[in-house]
């Protein structure tokens, strides 16, 4: 049994460690000169909630998500673990600012500075952040971010999606309407993902309308 457990565990340790941010927000503050911070939920894969051995206690893995999300998001609050279908997950609240132009947390969600859209901003201290825990223990971190926007503005916006999955369907560079007091769900490509960390911005969408009038 114990021979079951260790290889269990050493196919999880490579298999890396699934990370998901999964920010609400409003289109009015995302076009906000002004930023904010908001919380958003972080979702941590792990192993198991409890230990195998004495279900009282808190599984080696949560143990270890809690500390490497506390290492690497300032102001992170641990909030609960529990199973979905046959995962178990660690739910975390972070700050992230939303609005604003200058970069001024480790994750900014805001108006493109090319006259309007969206696009995720990211400290180039986050990834080295998350560098250094996955190399102190913790698995590979794999990270992912699914961005649930309300447009709670009174007037329908059409945008230009780029290499995410919208409404659960995939879009390279597509057309598509934000309709009033409705909200939408972005899931960002590998791609977009790593070119946030690695560049420090990815697109997520254009404003249609905007993008027009440079083209004039």
């Amino acid at each position: 049994m114990k021979k079951v457990l260790i290889s269990f565990m050493s196919i999880v340790l490579l298999s890396g460690c699934k990370v998901e941010l999964t920010p609400s927000v409003n289109l009015s503050d995302i076009n906000s000169e002004v930023s904010k911070t908001i919380q958003s939920k972080l979702i941590v894969e792990v192993t198991s909630c409890t230990d195998y051995r004495d279900s009282r206690n808190e599984s080696s893995s949560l143990i270890e998500a809690k500390k490497g999300i506390t290492d690497v998001f300032s102001g992170a609050k641990y909030i609960e673990c529990y199973r979905e279908n046959l995962d178990s997950k660690a739910l975390f609240d972070i700050p992230i600012t939303v609005g604003g132009k200058e970069l001024t947390g480790d994750i900014q969600l805001a108006n493109a500075d090319f006259g309007g859209g969206m696009v995720v901003k990211m400290s180039p201290t986050l990834k080295t952040k998350i560098d250094k825990v996955s190399k102190s223990g913790m698995s590979k971190i794999q990270p992912s971010v699914t961005i649930k926007l309300k447009n709670d503005t009174s007037e329908n916006v059409d945008i230009v999606a780029h290499a995410l999955y919208l409404n659960g369907k995939p879009m390279t560079v597509s057309t598509y309407t934000l309709l009033a007091g409705k909200e939408s769900i972005f899931k960002l490509s590998d791609v977009s993902v790593s070119s946030a960390f690695d560049n420090g911005v990815s697109i997520i969408y254009e404003d249609l309308s905007n993008r027009m009038k440079l083209e004039k």
